[in-house]
């Protein structure tokens, strides 16, 4: 019996290698087959979820339009319990999902040829683009959550969803980049593929050769309106944190120091003048807040967390998001040459104070070179709305068409100063900015939602 069983191996072997392609395409079907069936479709119906911190205020004025957001998401749990992204679900009125014909054959569902069922929103976690919603079916095909932290740049990948609406979509692609960064202040190190992504595939699954969840994809990068291969899906670790969390908790209850953060680029560390050109810098400390009480500094270097190694935004929130109110973290910070450990209690974290709706100044000046229009902090009755924590400076009422500078700023947002100088009138903003001499880094500081950051302009 055991030669008959090491003559089939060996028979199976040479015929694997001489036909390579065809043991690949075999491998490719199996995976799908299996995990199919737990991909579903996921449609919201509603009002377009509130913009981001970076987000349009002239866009806000369509917001009373009832809209149809078409997604993917994935069965985590037999009795239903499906990951999605927070951006398809938000806001919505109403959720259905779309589960394949033999998904329900195998819940022992009567109704096999009825596909389309109500579900309901268990939780969300913007930061991380999650949500957790949740249909009232057992029995259900799935795909369990294994996070795996040996994924390679290389290896192959499948991606499944429903990209603009043609559901049971299939695509094959290899792995980029297995921690890629998009932007300097992102959350979050994406798992990068050349697998095709487009809009309705957010949600949808990426797995390994063997079927294993990688991740949950995200969003893609084209310049074409089409997929152009750059595709990025949440880490599987990242995925199962926040789905166990809002299984547990409905919402992911991260804490807070009163530390505001960014990455660092090479404008903001010479504008800035750090003594480094990544990494974490410390853009804002809140009034009254355990990080202020412990002495940490704006434009201190985080350079360590609970003494592991800090070297980008995302490693900082990761370390964040499993912190909880009445924990401690320690954070190793580089100030002026000199390391510095400062032991910080975490709170839970504060609410966003949004100043949008406040009624526009009387009197406006275009800063053409920013692409804004601006007025005086003394001559706006916005200010009284908007808790400000500045006391001088020129508040942004509006974007302009075209500006000869390209930076993020927003309708609300106070200029404080230019690469560390302190303004307080639209001349001296318009005077700094007239003596930058061409290709000089130009970093803003920035009041926005009661909260400082560091704005790098693009001056090329």
């Amino acid at each position: 019996m055991r030669w008959v069983l090491v003559t089939v191996l060996l028979s199976f072997v040479a015929w694997a290698q001489s036909d390579p392609l065809s043991a690949i395409n075999d491998a490719l079907e199996k995976v799908v087959a299996r995990v199919e069936p737990a991909v579903v479709e996921v449609e919201a119906i509603g009002l377009p979820a509130q913009d981001d911190e970076y987000g349009d205020d002239a866009s806000r004025s369509d917001r009373l339009k009832t809209e149809n957001f078409i997604g993917s998401g994935v069965i985590l749990d037999p009795t239903g319990f499906i990951v999605t992204s927070a951006h398809v679900v938000s806001g919505a009125s109403s959720l259905t999902v779309t589960l394949e014909k033999s998904a329900l054959q195998r819940s022992g569902t009567a109704e096999v040829s009825v596909t389309t069922i109500p579900a309901h929103l268990i939780g969300e976690f913007r930061d991380a683009d999650l949500a957790v919603i949740k249909v009232d079916v057992a029995g259900l095909p799935f795909l369990p959550l294994n996070p795996r932290d040996d994924l390679k740049q290389g290896q192959l990948v499948v991606a499944l969803g429903s990209p603009e609406g043609f559901r049971n979509s299939v695509s094959m692609g290899v792995v980029s980049s297995t921690g890629r960064q998009v932007t300097p202040d992102s959350h979050v190190l994406y798992v990068q593929t050349d697998a095709a992504i487009n809009p309705g595939s957010s949600g949808g699954a990426l797995v390994d050769i063997k079927g294993n969840l990688v991740g949950i994809n995200a969003y893609f990068v084209t310049q074409g309106g089409g997929s152009e291969g750059l595709g990025f899906a949440i880490p599987a670790r990242l995925v199962e944190f926040v789905y166990q969390t809002i299984r547990k908790n409905g919402h992911v209850p991260w804490g807070s120091t009163g530390v505001r953060v960014q990455g660092i680029t090479p404008t903001l560390a010479a504008g800035l003048h750090l003594p480094r050109g990544s990494g974490v810098v410390v853009s804002d400390v809140l009034p009254r807040t355990p990080a202020e009480v412990k002495g940490v500094k704006a434009r201190d270097l985080i350079v360590r967390v609970d003494g592991k190694p800090l070297d980008n935004l995302p490693q900082y929130y990761e370390a964040m998001y499993h912190k909880t109110s009445g924990d401690k973290i320690i954070l190793t910070v580089l100030r002026e040459s000199h390391l510095i450990d400062l032991e910080v209690p975490v709170v839970a974290g504060p609410a966003d104070v949004d100043s949008s709706g406040a009624a526009p100044s009387p009197t406006i000046n275009l800063v053409a070179k920013l692409g804004i229009f601006c007025s005086e902090l003394g001559a706006s009755p916005r200010v009284e709305l908007a808790n400000l924590r500045s006391r001088t400076g020129v508040l942004v009422e509006a974007k302009a068409v075209n500006g000869d500078l390209q930076g993020n700023l927003m309708g609300g947002d106070v200029i404080r100063s230019v690469n560390l100088k302190a303004i307080s009138s639209v001349a001296e903003l318009q005077s700094l900015l007239d003596r930058v001499k061409p290709g000089t880094p130009i970093v803003l500081q920035v009041e926005r939602k009661s909260q400082f950051l560091y704005l790098p302009v693009d001056t090329q």
